[in-house]
């Protein structure tokens, strides 16, 4: 990928998913030996880290959902009845569909599993783009059953006709709109059009649109495919409050789908147990368009500072070191790493970091010294 395509993918993501080259070599320390013993980076904080590497909301949830979690705290000594109730009233309204079209989860996560352990068996595969979230298709590989990643096209969008090739006869058709990491995202026409096809010459397969990003989109014809499942007792949608909720670390996401689809994700759905604090605070803050609209604003506003930024520069990750955590590789594109928006203050800090690293010869980023590195002045790289 040249720069002028990675900056243009940028400057369409869904919440500044960005590519970008990252090499073990360039994390701290401690990160190497925690990924050496368990494959995976350090998540604790980090005092004065800018968390930019796990598509966090960093504004945090509505002020209303706060509300809500102060009001219903002492209640929580009672089951969460009413507040499941209303949650999934609420839900409903906004998309238009019966209560009983709604699966509440713990983060969108466990839908995802239990579509995949549901749909899927040893004749019957999924189907997904790749690189793509890949949580569904690790499912069904843990399960020994059939996988086909697809390849994106070359503008990093799903390619939905080579998808629907290879859907004859699967089990679950999987579509992240906006895609993560990429962050492009198709119109909802495509989108149609795709799960159409699909269900046409494959009426058993079932067709799973993860919507986790759906508002930070702004591609002209943008929209969600929760429609389609008065249509299609196929189509299943997942939403997650984790993203413009910014209710990441209170783990609440939903599904929507015909009773009958989500009776069968039920046998493989965990349950996944709410609290009465999160059920309200999910349901305050879907309440909460104002500053649903706010976190779109600004996050469009510091992405495009941020692209402005990488317009005409290069990546090797020597961030962490500096004090800027970004993201992990998705495969198949291991030279790449995936970098959040975080918020105004946080870029302006975060930019310079980049171009510091950026003005190290690639060929030197093994023996950089880091220490002299942060010294150095914004203006001389």
């Amino acid at each position: 990928m040249n720069r002028r395509s990675f900056v243009q993918t940028l400057g369409a993501s869904a919440v500044g998913l960005a590519a970008l080259d990252t090499k073990l070599g360039a994390q701290a320390p401690a990160a190497q030996t925690v990924l050496a013993q368990t494959g995976r980076a350090t998540r604790g904080d980090v005092a004065g880290l800018i968390r930019i590497g796990s598509n966090e909301n960093p504004y945090g949830p509505s002020p209303m959902a706060i509300q809500a979690v102060n009001a219903t705290a002492t209640g929580a000594n009672r089951y969460p009845g009413p507040a499941t109730d209303k949650l999934v009233a609420t839900i409903a309204e906004k998309f238009g569909v019966p209560t009983d079209y709604v699966l509440l989860s713990g983060g969108s996560g466990d839908i995802l599993r239990s579509v995949s352990t549901a749909f899927t068996s040893k004749t019957k595969a999924i189907v997904g783009g790749t690189p793509s979230y890949a949580s569904p298709m690790r499912t069904a590989e843990a399960l020994g059953n059939p996988v086909k990643s697809i390849p994106l096209a070359a503008d990093l969008t799903l390619d939905l006709d080579r998808m629907v090739a290879a859907s004859m006869g699967a089990g679950v058709f999987y579509i992240c709109n906006p895609n993560n990491p990429t962050g492009t995202s198709l119109p909802a026409a495509a989108i149609e059009a795709a799960i159409v096809k699909v269900l046409t010459k494959s009426p058993t397969t079932h067709v799973l649109v993860d919507e986790a990003y759906f508002e930070y989109s702004d591609l002209p014809g943008f929209a969600t495919a929760a429609p389609l499942t008065k249509k299609y007792p196929q189509v299943i949608i997942a939403r997650t409050f984790s993203k413009i909720h910014g209710m990441a670390g209170m783990r609440v996401g939903y599904a929507l789908a015909q009773p009958k689809t989500l009776e069968a994700m039920r046998r493989y759905h965990s349950g996944s147990g709410l609290s009465v604090m999160s059920l309200s605070a999910a349901t305050a803050s879907l309440l909460d368009t104002a500053n649903q609209a706010q976190n779109i604003a600004m996050n469009r506003e510091v992405r495009a500072m941020t692209v402005a930024a990488f317009e005409t520069a290069g990546f090797k990750d020597g961030c962490r070191k500096l004090g800027v955590a970004v993201g992990r590789t998705f495969p198949p594109m291991l030279t790449h790493a995936r970098i959040s928006i975080g918020t105004k203050a946080e870029m302006e800090t975060a930019i310079p970091v980049f171009m510091k690293v950026l003005a190290v010869p690639p060929l030197s980023a093994a023996n950089i010294d880091y220490d002299a590195l942060a010294k150095l002045p914004t203006e001389n790289t």
